[in-house]
């Protein structure tokens, strides 16, 4: 009797989830920092530059941000709205840090690498992955560059600041090991997830950035915050969350050939380290102004994808709703800045 035939996109989804999922596994058995989510990016990262066509179905990807928003809005706490008194403060520094981070990062491409200046500006953007893409394709930018560059920020920050955060830390996670509330129950963990899927559809038909996790969080950590809804969403789901997004990002190398990432690589790594010291410098000028944790702030300032810092938030026990709602603010204020700056502009 002969096997019967799937299709092929089927077959490199469970691929891809398998993957991820070991990758995740063996993460977790070293003791990574935020092994999950790590360990499934490298997994399918490897997998991506080989040229494997890894990659999840678009309606799984939206429900692990759907899985990842509700995490980290049940996070909500009275101590959060506490800190609602310094987070003017930190949205100021946020959107400075934003227009030192793209300065520098820019200027480092164009004069020692020799980068055009809209390939370097549009590399040089910290977040919005989507929207650079969109805007960077209809412009005279090196599009192939810009989407390798981008890629390799993100997961350069998810591989380097969890342990740079535990180092600080002395080796362990930083923050205090939260005390966890009760595991919601079933019918209030499926009433989350279809009231949050309600907002996350209509953010998505408006268009607007990041809305799938958005509406999650946003419905989520509203939920908790009134007491509707008590305790935390089931741990294997958020697992599941945390490994769909280290698959999502891993999966962003592929079609990247040998001859891109050579002369990418570079001055994309530097750029990004650089990006990346802008952002620590603000968080340590931060947490001296504002008394807030440095390793929550570095999170919120950082040039990363928002469910990638924000998932390392709750796994690292630094107020993931915090560092959420500053990278939202983030690339709201990029999609609104980013086309009217960039649009248009020519190379040297």
């Amino acid at each position: 009797m002969p096997f019967p035939k799937f299709p092929r996109g089927l077959v490199w989804a469970s691929t891809t989830a398998l993957l991820a999922l070991a990758g995740g596994a063996l993460a977790t058995a070293i003791g990574l920092p935020a092994a999950w989510l790590m360990g499934a990016m490298i997994a399918v990262g490897l997998a991506a530059i080989a040229d494997l066509p890894v990659g999840l179905p678009n309606r799984l990807r939206e429900v692990a941000f759907l899985l990842l928003g509700i995490s980290i809005g049940s996070s909500v706490t009275p101590g959060i709205i506490g800190e609602l008194r310094a987070w003017p403060g930190s949205i100021l520094l946020l959107f400075i840090s934003i227009a030192a981070t793209i300065l520098v990062s820019s200027t480092y491409l164009q004069r020692v690498h020799g980068w055009d200046r809209t390939t370097a500006r549009f590399a040089s953007m910290p977040g919005a992955f989507s929207s650079v893409a969109i805007i960077a394709a209809e412009s005279d930018a090196d599009l192939p560059r810009v989407i390798l560059a981008q890629s390799l920020r993100v997961f350069t920050l998810v591989a380097l600041m969890p342990p740079i955060l535990s180092l600080a830390n002395g080796g362990a996670a930083p923050g205090s090991p939260a005390d966890l509330p009760e595991v919601n129950s079933a019918i209030e963990a499926i009433s989350v997830f279809l009231a949050s899927a309600v907002l996350a559809l209509v953010l998505n038909r408006l268009k607007v950035p990041a809305g799938t996790f958005l509406g999650a969080m946003v419905t989520s950590a509203a939920l908790h915050a009134t007491g509707l809804v008590h305790g935390r969403f089931p741990p294997a789901l958020v697992i599941l969350g945390f490994v769909a997004t280290g698959a999502v990002i891993g999966a962003r190398f592929r079609g990247t050939t040998l001859t891109t990432v050579m002369r990418t690589l570079p001055g994309a790594s530097v750029s990004i380290l650089l990006a990346l010291l802008v952002s620590a410098l603000f968080a340590t000028l931060g947490t001296w102004l504002l008394g807030l944790p440095f390793g929550q702030l570095w999170l919120a300032l950082a040039p990363g994808g928002v469910e990638a810092m924000a998932a390392m938030a709750l796994v690292l026990n630094l107020e993931p709703a915090f560092v959420g709602a500053h990278h939202i603010l983030r690339i709201l204020a990029l999609n609104l800045v980013g086309p009217v700056w960039l649009r248009g502009k020519g190379r040297n």
